[in-house]
C-alpha cells in the first residue's frame, strides 16, 4: 500500500475530510424552470454530510446508512458503472430506454458518479478510502437530497486528495449525475444547495437576493411521492401546457421574490396560493395535498408543493406553508398524519466542518 506521506494531499492522512451541503426547496417556479423561465429557489439548513477517510483496503467503501448501502468497490469498478450509466441516459434521449432504467439503484447512482467525477485520476495505486454520508433530509422529499448528497461526497474527496473543487466545478460535476435522475436537469438543485441563500435561477445562472424575513414558515411531509421528479418532467412536457401557463409562473415568481425582498406577509400569502392554482393546473397535486392545502387557506394561510409535485399516489413531498401559528401547524399536520419542521434559510452553501 502507498504510504501517506507519498500522497499529494496534506489532509489525505488519518484525519476524516469533513464536508456538508444544505439541501434546498423551491419556492417558485417547480416545472416552469425546465422550460426557461425563471425558478426561486432557497437552500435551508437541513444537510448532507460527508465524511472522508483513508482506509487499510485498497478501493473505496461507499457507506449511506439512508439507502442501507455498505459496499466496496475498485476504481475499475467504479469507472464501468459510470460508462454503463451514461450509455443508458444516452439511451434515454435516443427514446430507447425509459428514464426509471437509467439507474438502477441508489449504491449504483452514487458510486456512477464518484466514478464520472474525475477522482479515480488522483487515486494512488492501494490507496483505500473510506466514504461515508448521511443526511436530515427527507429523501425523495423535493428537498435536492441526491444533489446535496453527490455534492458533500465530491466535495469531501477531491479535497482529501488535495485538490479542492471550486464552487462552479463542483456545481457542474454535480448537475451531471442530476441528469442521470432526471433526464435533462435544470442544475437549480446542484446550484442553490452549494450557492446557498435565497437565489432567483434561470437556464444555468443563478443571482442572489437579501431575505427580507419569512415568519411563520413551514416545510410540511407529506410523504415520498410515487412518481420520481424525472418522471413527472415528461408527463407534463407530454400535456403540452401552453406557453402562457408558464408565463404565468415567471409572473408569480416575480411576486413572490418581492414578498420576500420587503418581508410582505399578505403579499407572500397571494403569491403562494396564486403558485398553487398553477400547479394544480398541469396536474401534479395528489387530491389529498390539495385537501390540506385548502385547510391552511381556510385558515388565512397559504401552501404550495415544492418540487415536482406527483402524478401518481396520495404522497406529494414537500408542502412550505406560511402565514398561520405555530399552534394551527401542529392540529392541521396532526390531522393529515403529516409531519413539519420550521423552514430556516441556509446562506452559506457548501461547507468544510470540523
Amino acid at each position: 500500500m502507498t504510504s501517506p506521506q507519498h500522497l499529494t494531499s496534506p489532509t489525505a492522512r488519518s484525519c476524516i475530510t469533513k464536508v456538508r451541503v444544505p439541501g434546498k426547496v423551491i419556492l417558485s417556479g417547480e416545472h416552469a424552470v425546465v422550460y426557461g423561465t425563471k425558478a426561486l429557489a432557497c437552500a435551508i439548513q437541513n444537510y448532507a454530510y460527508a465524511h472522508v477517510q483513508d482506509t487499510a483496503n485498497a478501493g473505496f467503501r461507499l457507506t449511506i446508512a439512508d439507502f442501507s448501502i455498505d459496499q466496496h468497490y475498485t476504481p475499475q469498478q467504479l469507472q464501468q458503472l459510470a460508462l454503463a450509466t451514461q450509455a443508458r441516459h444516452q439511451k434515454f434521449f435516443q427514446s430507447r430506454l425509459p428514464l426509471g432504467h437509467v439507474v438502477a439503484n441508489p449504491a449504483d447512482f452514487f458510486a456512477a458518479a464518484l466514478g464520472a467525477s474525475g477522482a479515480l485520476d488522483l487515486i494512488k495505486p492501494n490507496h483505500g478510502l473510506h466514504i461515508d454520508l448521511t443526511t436530515d433530509l427527507v429523501v425523495g422529499g423535493g428537498m435536492g437530497s441526491s444533489a446535496a448528497l453527490v455534492a458533500a461526497m465530491l466535495a469531501a474527496v477531491f479535497k482529501h486528495l488535495g485538490e479542492p473543487l471550486s464552487q462552479q466545478v463542483l456545481i457542474a460535476k454535480t448537475t451531471q449525475s442530476e441528469h442521470w435522475q432526471h433526464g435533462q436537469s435544470s442544475g437549480l438543485d446542484p446550484f442553490v444547495c452549494i450557492i446557498g441563500g435565497l437565489q432567483e435561477y434561470q437556464l444555468g445562472q443563478g443571482q442572489s437576493h437579501h431575505i427580507g424575513g419569512i415568519s411563520r414558515s413551514y416545510l410540511v411531509s407529506t410523504g415520498r411521492p410515487q412518481s420520481s421528479t424525472g418522471e413527472c418532467v415528461e408527463v407534463v412536457k407530454k400535456r403540452a401546457v401552453p406557453a402562457s401557463v408558464w408565463q404565468q409562473f415567471a409572473q408569480v415568481e416575480a411576486m413572490m421574490l418581492q414578498a420576500l425582498e420587503q418581508g410582505s406577509t399578505s403579499e407572500l400569502n397571494s403569491a403562494v396560493m396564486q403558485n398553487q392554482r398553477l400547479l394544480d393546473s398541469i396536474g401534479v397535486v395528489p387530491a389529498s395535498v390539495s385537501a390540506f392545502i385548502q385547510q391552511v387557506e381556510q385558515r388565512g394561510g397559504a401552501a404550495k408543493i415544492c418540487g415536482a409535485g406527483s402524478i401518481s399516489g396520495n404522497q406529494g413531498g414537500l408542502v412550505w406553508v406560511v402565514g398561520i401559528e405555530s399552534e394551527l401547524m401542529v392540529a392541521l399536520s396532526q390531522s393529515s398524519g403529516y409531519t413539519y419542521t420550521p423552514m430556516v434559510p441556509d446562506l452559506k452553501g457548501v461547507q468544510d466542518i470540523e
